[in-house]
C-alpha cells in the first residue's frame, strides 16, 4: 500500500514510517510543511527509517493511492483533505486540537472521501473509550460523580489532550451535561463540588507517552478506568491498521470503532 504521511519529521510522523518500513507500505510521499529546511532530501537521509521518497510540501506531493495519514497542525489538516479530493483518496487524522468550526470543516469532507478523525489511535485506548462509555450509562442515574484526568510529556502543545476530551464528551453525553458544566482545574474557595460537574485535569512532566483516567466516585466506592500509553508504537500501529480499513471504502465518516469492530 502506497501512502503519505503529513507531518513525517515529527514524532508520531518517524513513530509511523519506522513501524511501516520493510513491511508492505510504501511510504511514497513524506511531506513536511512548504519552508522546511530539509524538502528535497531523501526521508532515509534525514530519518535513518528505510524509505528513499524524497521529503516534499503537501502542494508538491502525488497524491498516493493508499492515501494520508496526518499528524501535523490542526490549522493545515484542511489541506490534506482537499488533495485527497483530487483523487477520492482516504485520510486518517491523527492531529488534535481542532476548534469546534475546523472539526466541523473536516467532517464535512467525509461526503468525498474516506475519512477517519481519531484522538487517540491506540487500540487499547479505544476499548477505553467502550468502556468508559458502558460504565457513564450504567453509573449516571446512581450519583456517582464523573472526573477525567490526563498526563502528557512536557513538549505536548495542547491541553487537554484530544483524548481526555473525547473521554469528557463520551461522559458529558451520558451524564446529560453543557460544556459549560465542566471545569479545567479547581483554585481556591470553590465551594462544594455540584452534582452537574465535570473535572477535567491536565499535567505535564517529563517523557511520559501518555496517561488517561476515568473516574466513577460514589459513596463507599469509586470505579477507575485507565489506559497507559507506553510507546507511541500502539498509536503507529492503530493509525496503519485504520488507513488499511479505509481501503476501497466509500466516502464517510469512519471511526476507530469501525476499524476495531466495537458496538
Amino acid at each position: 500500500m502506497e501512502f503519505g504521511i503529513v507531518g513525517a519529521l515529527g514524532r508520531m510522523g518517524r513513530t509511523i514510517a519506522l513501524r511501516a518500513a520493510g513491511k508492505s507500505y510504501s511510504l511514497t510521499q513524506p511531506i513536511e510543511f512548504s519552508a522546511h529546511p530539509d524538502l528535497g532530501k531523501t526521508y532515509r537521509s534525514v530519518t535513518g527509517i528505510a524509505h528513499d521518497a524524497p521529503l516534499v510540501s503537501l502542494a508538491q506531493c502525488k497524491v498516493p493511492s493508499g492515501g494520508f495519514i496526518d499528524f501535523s497542525h490542526a490549522s493545515t489538516v484542511i489541506e490534506t483533505l482537499r488533495r485527497a479530493q483530487e483523487h477520492h483518496a482516504p485520510v486518517v487524522v491523527g492531529t488534535t486540537g481542532f476548534t469546534s468550526a475546523e472539526r466541523q470543516a473536516l467532517e464535512a469532507m467525509a461526503d468525498k472521501i474516506p475519512l477517519i478523525i481519531a484522538s487517540n489511535m491506540a487500540i487499547g485506548v479505544n476499548v477505553l473509550f467502550a468502556l468508559v462509555e458502558k460504565a457513564a450509562r450504567a453509573l449516571k442515574d446512581h450519583t456517582f460523580d464523573a472526573e477525567v484526568m490526563e498526563i502528557h510529556h512536557n513538549q505536548k502543545k495542547d491541553a487537554p489532550s484530544g483524548t481526555a476530551v473525547t473521554i469528557q464528551e463520551i461522559i458529558r453525553n451520558a451524564y446529560s451535561l453543557k460544556e459549560s458544566d465542566i471545569l479545567h482545574g479547581r483554585e481556591g474557595m470553590v465551594g462544594a463540588r455540584k452534582a452537574e460537574e465535570m473535572g477535567v485535569m491536565a499535567l505535564r512532566g517529563g517523557d511520559v507517552v501518555g496517561d488517561h483516567t476515568a473516574y466513577f466516585l460514589g459513596q463507599g466506592e469509586r470505579i477507575e478506568i485507565k489506559h497507559q500509553a507506553t510507546s507511541r508504537d500502539t498509536f503507529a500501529a492503530g493509525a496503519l491498521a485504520a488507513l488499511e480499513f479505509l481501503q476501497g471504502k466509500k466516502p464517510g465518516l469512519y471511526s476507530m470503532k469501525d476499524v476495531l469492530g466495537l458496538e
